[in-house]
């Protein structure tokens, strides 16, 4: 077999799966195999494929048939211009969370950043990377997921302005006491009863803590606004992803201290929201 007809057969199979864009996929998965870029691809179409090869492209293949995400398969996914180490237990980095990392910096100038739900911690590691004058604390209650942050943290040398913290109400006890500047989170959303209806490469492998907001799709929302109201300095911010079909009930949750700054509508139904916290806390 040469090249080109492992590009058709692969695309063949990735038809026969349902997977769409199958042309790209494709090439993405010969790339992996054969450690190249597409150019090459289209420059070494008479290239004989060894057994060795054939064998770990059908292996790759027989994952991506079975809907397992690409990320997961490559162990990567691009986020804010760059690549995270991504798997089993975090969510995929989504282009329209970039919005998030946008409006942080943004808002807020320098500080201390708080990434609740930190996943692969692309968020939080795109604003320190984007802005030296950040600091920040990275919580998660899944080790695997923290598992993945570290691998990331590591990979871009952040460990001396970035902590992980396997918690999710709680901040180490020398921020709890002097407050934080912002509170950023991209919470699971979608209501209990909607997360059989998504599709198989998220419900069947990305982690459902990561997806399932309840009842109505505003637990964590509620959440995190308590847990903010207690971790924020005067003036801090908290700002968050949601659903933009559930602005509207978030905006209601809202307590008094939390003045509305900006809101930001993306397409695919997703919805950027900052709040700017006032007034003596009330504990």
């Amino acid at each position: 077999m040469i090249l080109s007809q492992a590009r058709e057969y692969v695309i063949d199979r990735l038809k026969q799966a349902g997977i769409s864009g199958p042309s790209i996929e494709s090439d993405l998965l010969l790339c992996k195999v054969l450690g190249c870029d597409r150019s090459w691809l289209i420059a070494h179409k008479e290239r004989p494929i060894f057994d060795y090869e054939l064998q770990y492209l059908n292996a790759l293949l027989e994952r991506r048939c079975n809907k397992e995400p690409l990320a997961y398969i490559f162990n990567e996914a691009q986020f804010y211009g760059r690549n995270f180490y991504v798997g089993e237990g975090v969510l995929v980095p989504r282009p329209e969370t970039e919005s998030l990392v946008e409006i942080v910096l943004s808002l807020v100038d320098e500080g201390i950043v708080v990434d609740w739900g930190t996943g692969s911690g692309c968020i939080v590691i795109s604003l320190l990377l984007e802005n030296p004058k950040f600091r920040g604390i990275a919580l998660d209650v899944n080790p695997k997921a923290l598992y993945w942050a570290w691998k990331n943290v590591d990979k871009y040398d952040l460990f001396d302005r970035l902590i992980l913290w396997h918690e999710s109400g709680k901040l180490p006890a020398q921020f709890a006491k002097s407050g934080v500047d912002a509170v950023v989170s991209n919470p699971p959303y979608i209501p209990t009863n909607l997360v059989d209806t998504l599709m198989s490469e998220v419900k069947c492998f990305e982690p459902i803590s990561a997806l399932d907001g309840g009842n109505d799709g505003t637990l964590w929302y509620r959440f995190l606004f308590e847990k903010a109201s207690l971790w924020l300095k005067e003036g801090g911010w908290l700002i968050v992803e949601t659903g933009g079909w559930k602005e509207k009930e978030i905006l209601s949750l809202a307590p008094d201290r939390f003045s509305l700054c900006e809101m930001k509508k993306l397409s695919g139904g997703v919805c950027v929201i900052a709040w700017r916290l006032s007034g003596k806390k009330s504990f």
